[in-house]
């Protein structure tokens, strides 16, 4: 076994024990074609749960570092079997611990390979 299947291993073997439910929805923006409201429309896909640990819990089993954080994001990292849509027209949301996020950066996280994890930057929604 390679140091990237080990690792992943690991990883998702913590992301097992302690890892939190985290509720990612797809969705597509569309303007509004009503009358008495102009902007934008969500249209939500399908909703999948996966589980998630706290970046600083995922560094700590890899010891690498990632770049700085803008005000009022973080990171989880998950599962290597999740699945985004990277093509640049879906975006996503996440709800986490009772609380709604957009999903600003989807990152893969490889090692000889082998994808480990993804890491995922979460921005509180306001709405």
């Amino acid at each position: 076994m390679g140091i990237g299947t080990s690792t992943r291993t690991a990883v998702t073997s913590a992301i097992n024990v302690i890892g939190s439910t985290i509720t990612i929805t797809p969705y597509t923006l569309a303007t509004s074609s009503d009358s008495a409201y102009s902007g934008q429309v969500e249209t939500d896909g399908t909703a999948v749960n996966e589980t998630a640990i706290p970046f600083e819990e995922f560094k700590g089993i890899v010891k690498q570092k990632f770049g700085d954080l803008e005000t009022g994001e973080f990171q989880l990292a998950l599962k290597y079997t999740a699945v985004f849509d990277l093509s640049g027209t879906t975006k996503y949301k996440a709800t986490y611990q009772s609380d709604v996020y957009d999903i600003t950066q989807f990152r893969r996280y490889a090692i000889e390979n082998t994808l480990v994890a993804w890491i995922i930057t979460l921005n509180k929604r306001y709405d």
